[in-house]
């Protein structure tokens, strides 16, 4: 089962409609290696004119992002992506908040953290904080740029 459809399942569970816009959003975010921003995928779906509404892509957006299915991530390349902005955003499994972002081709890799979110855990209780989630970002070189 592709990320679509088992996002689609989701979606469908908890009681959102499953309509052929937002198909055709999950599909289009499926073929992103990099991160992208919301109006990348406006332009790319049609822009202005187009089959999707921009209103109809931020609230998928915003719905994915809130359920789990979509990461924001926050660097360079990113702002590139989204037109200056600060974030962009990359599919993920639910429950994958921790990237990998390679500084020279932009590939983002999304990781599980289960220690990551112990330590956080740990930190925020230290600090008297009741700990609920965190996302993390690390940098360095992919295995493909290593080869250049």
């Amino acid at each position: 089962m592709s990320w679509a459809e088992r996002v689609l399942n989701t979606l469908s569970v908890h009681g959102h409609r499953v309509t052929g816009p937002r198909r055709a959003i999950l599909e289009q975010i499926m073929h992103y290696s990099q991160p992208f921003s919301a109006e990348q995928l406006f332009r790319d779906l049609g822009g202005v004119g187009g089959p999707i509404g921009r209103a109809t892509i931020y609230r998928t957006v915003d719905l994915l992002l809130g359920d789990g299915w979509l990461s924001r991530v926050h660097w360079r390349a990113a702002r590139e992506a989204s037109n200056g902005h600060d974030h962009a955003y990359v599919a993920v499994e639910q429950g994958l908040r921790h990237h990998i972002v390679c500084r020279n081709c932009g590939v983002v890799v999304a990781i599980a953290g289960e220690q990551i979110d112990v330590l956080a855990s740990q930190s925020a209780e230290h600090a008297g904080f009741i700990y609920e989630t965190c996302s993390l970002e690390l940098y360095g070189i992919c295995p493909t740029c290593q080869l250049r």
